[in-house]
């Protein structure tokens, strides 16, 4: 189990990329007004670690943009090719052992969606990310891609789900997972989406531009640190539930707020020569660390979004 849910943290951008473009909720028998196919959002999460008798903090920024290139919606099968970039930082204060405080990760994805029919659709998905202290050049073996394949099925309006396969290759080898979304809206104000195990919502509408609930989610992001004798990455690993709040400030501005608390938090060094086969999935948890903080801790996080 620790060993999918490792897993599934580092899958969750490719997931929620598939799932959010979504085209099939694009046509026009299903919805009234125009889709949002753009956005742009801007996050920082901050927790705080207290390890024996002292304090660190992790802070993660992320700023991405998500935008169409090319969309055909004159048919009866939307075709739907969109493109983005995403930066995501690693900010240690406090922290002395690792030999590194900051770390920066740019992220390329690449989504096509294709619509069978007004209710089944299937997505090609690519993403590409480089991740480091950015101390050194970057070259081919610091690209971290995963490639994904999509179907999406939306039976009524008020409900659709979907799986996706995907492919990745990291720092730690190579590996093939599924990974299923929901989204649903069980009622008028109650609402639940969410790519299982990686990330759920249970989502209350306080009024027409206001809603609350709880979340639960799992992340993780690797960074090349390139301080020391040895190659080495840096790898962050969080399981937390808290709650959520969202805030419609207008028909394309979005405000989010979390609190919480971590269940499960891993901040660990490796070297880089320890990668797993692809058969030897088993082995995820045999890697030895250098450095290793496994305190939990409270965590915030702030978000606004603007949809185009």
């Amino acid at each position: 189990m620790k060993r999918l849910l490792f897993l599934m943290g580092i899958l969750l951008p490719l997931a929620g990329y598939c799932q959010n473009s979504d085209t099939s909720s694009t046509r026009k028998k299903l919805t009234t007004t125009a889709p949002f196919l753009g956005g742009v959002s801007v996050s920082d999460m901050v927790t705080s670690v207290n390890t024996n008798g002292n304090t660190f903090t992790i802070q993660q920024p992320i700023a991405d943009i998500g935008f169409p290139v090319y969309k055909d919606f004159s048919t009866g099968h939307p075709l739907l090719i969109k493109a983005g970039i995403r930066y995501q930082g690693l900010y240690l204060s406090g922290e002395e052992n690792i030999g590194g405080n900051a770390f920066h990760s740019i992220t390329v994805p690449l989504l096509l969606n294709y619509s069978f029919s007004q209710t089944t659709s299937i997505s090609f998905v690519g993403v590409a990310t480089a991740g480091s202290d950015f101390k050194q050049n970057i070259d081919a073996n610091d690209i971290l891609y995963t490639v994904g394949i999509r179907l999406g099925f939306r039976p009524s309006k008020s409900f659709r789900y979907g799986v996706t396969l995907a492919y990745m290759s990291n720092y730690t080898g190579k590996f093939i997972l599924p990974l299923p979304d929901i989204d649903w809206a069980i009622s008028d104000k109650l609402s639940f989406a969410g790519i299982i195990p990686a990330r759920a919502s249970l989502k209350y509408k306080l009024s027409a531009s206001q809603s609350f609930g709880v979340t639960a989610s799992l992340n993780g992001s690797m960074y090349r640190l390139n301080e020391g004798a040895t190659d080495q990455y840096i790898h962050l690993r969080q399981s937390s539930g808290g709650l959520i709040y969202d805030l419609k400030l207008a028909r394309r501005w979005k405000l989010n707020l979390i609190a919480g608390r971590t269940f499960s938090q891993r901040l660990e060094t490796f070297n880089l020569d320890q990668k797993v086969s692809f058969n030897g999935f088993t082995k995820l948890n045999d890697r030895i660390a250098n450095i290793s903080y496994r305190q939990n801790s409270f965590l915030f996080q702030g978000g606004l979004s603007y949809e185009f």
